[in-house]
C-alpha cells in the first residue's frame, strides 16, 4: 500500500511539473536535463554542467544559478552573455535554464560586441549581408532593430554553413553580433519573448 501511495503522489508531481513549464511557454522537455550539448535542462549546443569540460560546475553548483542575476530580471527571462567566457546563459525566473557556447566580436576592435543592459527587440529567419558575403538563420535583435543580433553561425548565399565560420564558435570571430549553434539559435529565437533584458559584459 506504501508504495502505491509513492506512485500516486509522484504522478501528480510530473503533471504540475509539465503544466507549469507548459504555461511559461517552456517545451516539457525543459524539465529533463540533457547530458548530450551545451545547455542545462534543454537539447542543445553548448556546455553540459557536471561535464568535465566546464571547469566552473561546482560553483554553479554552490550558487545555484552562476553570476547574479540583478533583482530586476529575478522574475521571468533573463540573458546574460560573458564576452571573456564566450557563453550565453538564459535564466527563467532567476534560475539558470540554459548555457551557449557563442562567439562575439573581437574586444578592442570596431566588431567589438556593444556592452551593457538591452532588450530583446525584432527577430527573423534569415538574413544575408552582401557587405560580408555572409548570411544567418534565427536571428535575434538586441540593439539597434536588427543591426546588433544573437543569430546562429554564418550560412552562404544557399543557407549551407561556412565550415570554417562554425569552427569558431567559442572564440571571438563574429562582426559585433552573437553567434550560436544552428540548434541554440533556433531554440533563442523561439523561447525568449520580446523586451527580455540582456546585459553583456
Amino acid at each position: 500500500m506504501a508504495e502505491l501511495d509513492r506512485a500516486l503522489l509522484t504522478v501528480p508531481s510530473l503533471l504540475l511539473a509539465v503544466v507549469v513549464l507548459t504555461v511559461a511557454g517552456m517545451p516539457a522537455t525543459a524539465a529533463v536535463p540533457g547530458t548530450v550539448g551545451g545547455h542545462i535542462g534543454l537539447d542543445g549546443g553548448g556546455l553540459d554542467p557536471g561535464g568535465p569540460e566546464d571547469p566552473t560546475f561546482e560553483a554553479h553548483e554552490a550558487q545555484g544559478t552562476g553570476p547574479d542575476v540583478p533583482p530586476e530580471a529575478a522574475a521571468g527571462y533573463y540573458v546574460h552573455v560573458s564576452i571573456s567566457e564566450q557563453l550565453v546563459r538564459v535564466f527563467l525566473d532567476g534560475v539558470e535554464i540554459r548555457r551557449m557556447v557563442c562567439s562575439t566580436g573581437v574586444p578592442g576592435t570596431e566588431w567589438a560586441t556593444p556592452t551593457g543592459r538591452f532588450y530583446i527587440q525584432n527577430r527573423g529567419e534569415h538574413f544575408f549581408s552582401e557587405r560580408y558575403e555572409q548570411g544567418a538563420r534565427w536571428w535575434v535583435s538586441f540593439r539597434d532593430w536588427g543591426i546588433y543580433l544573437f543569430h546562429s553561425v554564418p550560412v552562404d548565399r544557399t543557407g549551407e554553413v561556412i565550415p570554417e565560420e562554425a569552427d569558431k564558435l567559442g572564440q571571438p570571430a563574429s562582426h559585433g553580433c552573437v553567434r550560436l549553434s544552428m540548434e541554440d539559435a533556433r531554440w533563442f529565437y523561439e523561447t525568449i519573448p520580446e523586451g527580455t533584458p540582456v546585459d553583456i559584459d
